[in-house]
């Protein structure tokens, strides 16, 4: 209902926007600042991190953004970058990336086993030539008939 309102809201101030792009706008907003998504609640894991299992596949994230403690830690551990660059890098303050580097301080051996499995998962991407210069995806198409 609420989508409706924010939709007939653009079109009368002129806001020329296709009506997908609006609902995927407000429902995206709209998880920030609720407490469920898709009727699903959000988990909260410590203070500033919450998971949800429709997003970034159940890991932790900072609140009200789809922002992997990971890929905090990450930038922090094989980037050597101090928390207010990180805040910098990715538009958030200053406390939630505190409130990430303090969830990984109490959950070191599940951040660290989630970033092996992605590394390798990455590796294995790799492995295919997944999105490589070397094999583009556009080459293997079938000629149309």
């Amino acid at each position: 209902m609420e989508t409706r309102r924010i939709v007939r809201s653009c079109r009368r101030k002129g806001v020329v926007m296709a009506e997908e792009t609006i609902v995927k706008t407000v429902e995206r907003e709209a998880a920030v600042s609720r407490d469920e998504y898709d009727g699903v609640k959000f988990h909260p894991l410590a203070p500033g991190i919450t998971t949800h299992p429709l997003i970034r596949s159940g890991k932790p994230c900072i609140k009200g953004t789809g922002l992997k403690v990971t890929d905090i830690v990450a930038l922090k551990t094989f980037h050597d970058m101090k928390p207010p660059d990180i805040a910098n890098y990715y538009e958030i303050n200053l406390a939630q990336v505190n409130d990430a580097l303090n969830f990984y301080a109490s959950h070191t051996d599940y951040i660290d086993t989630d970033i092996l499995i992605d590394d390798a998962n990455h590796e294995q991407l790799a492995e295919a030539q997944y999105g490589s210069s070397g094999n583009p995806l556009l080459s293997r198409r079938k000629p149309a008939s």
